[in-house]
């Protein structure tokens, strides 16, 4: 999640704009009043939150807080992208700044890493995995879930390999010429790469990390290595036509292949918990309803998040891909409120059953796993709105 990666190397804004975007975004519903309203619940004058992505639908809900009026890209820090403007509340001003900080999920670093870098940074993206085996070194504790489940897939040629129906049947299987078995490429470190190996579910020998993530890889490579990937943008890229990718493709969300891990978990150094307490329980409920209304209405923001990617350098990401994200986010169940859940509530008993059966597939696989850790230790819903279902 390092921001400043070679992924966004290619800009089309300068490092320093003030742009209005003439976007008319539908400003937050909420119970808490505006104007200083968050300053006065203990909130910073800079709201920092750290995602793990470029502006994407997954993290629309931030973006439909930020005044359309006053948007900086890019703030002159070094090594720093970044979307800030003021935070409007029923439309008018909250009184601090909200700096969304863009990371790179292709890096495999988690946001835990960035709230111990930058203290500065209130709330990060991390994914419950990472939480847990970074729960010493760097402890982080969520507050809000934008998601319901991950929409990391792996997906691989249906062509090359007709009989894989699921993530599981990848392995043991040969690649066609029969030297080796199926190569998974993926980013390193990676939790669930451990995981899969620890539960026997995959074979060590199988994951890659040396060799390029994403739709150009995968269609260089003939269809021959299988991708770890996301299912809101890849096989929508695979799709369009002359990229030359298979003829078909199939796909498995880790979710479905038994990897129930939470992603993007908006967390908390457990010493801000203390420090911020008062500002969470105002800014939490804030993100509920962005999260709530964004999805009942996305079409504004969306046009934002499609602008403000095409100036970061990535100009894929255009206004069907993002409309098609959002359909799968839908009819995969990925984004809003679980079942007798609110939105952004978390799921402890998700952060359980990857406790009870990661640790000791981790273990397994010789990855060092703090021990004793219980759900209450990785997410609390203290924050949470129960009211915004």
């Amino acid at each position: 999640m390092r921001q400043g990666s070679a992924r966004r190397r290619a800009r089309a804004m300068s490092a320093v704009a003030v742009v209005s975007l003439g976007l008319p975004l539908a400003a937050c519903s909420t119970g808490v009043a505006g104007g200083e309203g968050l300053v006065r619940a203990g909130c910073p004058a800079d709201i920092r939150i750290q995602t793990d992505d470029l502006p994407r639908v997954e993290w629309g809900f931030l973006y439909s807080l930020l005044d359309p009026d006053h948007l900086v890209v890019n703030e002159p820090k070094v090594g720093e992208d970044s979307v800030s403007a003021p935070l409007l509340i029923d439309g008018e001003p909250s009184g601090s700044t909200l700096t969304i900080l863009l990371g790179d999920p292709d890096d495999g670093v988690s946001g835990n890493v960035s709230l111990y870098d930058d203290e500065s940074i209130l709330l990060a993206a991390v994914d419950t995995d990472a939480a847990i085996l970074d729960a010493v070194r760097r402890p982080s504790v969520g507050v809000f879930a934008p998601m319901r489940r991950d929409s990391r897939i792996v997906y691989w040629d249906a062509t090359v390999y007709p009989g894989v129906r699921t993530v599981q049947n990848i392995g043991g299987r040969l690649t066609p010429d029969g030297l080796g078995p199926v190569p998974i490429v993926t980013v390193p470190d990676d939790p669930f790469s451990s995981f899969a190996i620890g539960d026997g579910m995959l074979s060590a020998d199988q994951f890659v990390t040396d060799q390029e993530l994403g739709v150009p890889g995968f269609v260089a490579g003939g269809g021959v290595s299988a991708r770890l990937g996301d299912l809101l943008v890849d096989p929508y890229l695979l799709a369009v036509p002359g990229t030359g990718s298979p003829r078909e493709v199939a796909w498995q969300l880790l979710d479905d292949a038994g990897y129930e891990r939470d992603a993007g978990v908006l967390s908390a150094r457990p010493q801000a918990l203390v420090q911020y307490s008062d500002c969470l329980e105002v800014l939490v409920p804030i993100l509920q309803r962005a999260l709530a209304d964004y999805l009942h209405d996305p079409d504004a923001t969306t046009a934002l998040l499609v602008e403000l990617s095409a100036g970061f350098g990535d100009a894929e990401y255009d206004a069907a891909l993002a409309h098609a994200a959002l359909e799968l986010a839908d009819s995969e169940d990925l984004l809003g409120a679980r079942r007798d859940r609110a939105f952004g509530e978390l799921d402890m008993g998700r952060i359980r059953d990857l406790l009870e059966e990661g640790v000791p597939a981790w273990k397994k696989a010789e990855v060092a796993v703090p021990g004793g850790l219980q759900a209450e230790d990785i997410a609390t819903n203290r924050f949470i709105d129960g009211s915004i279902d």
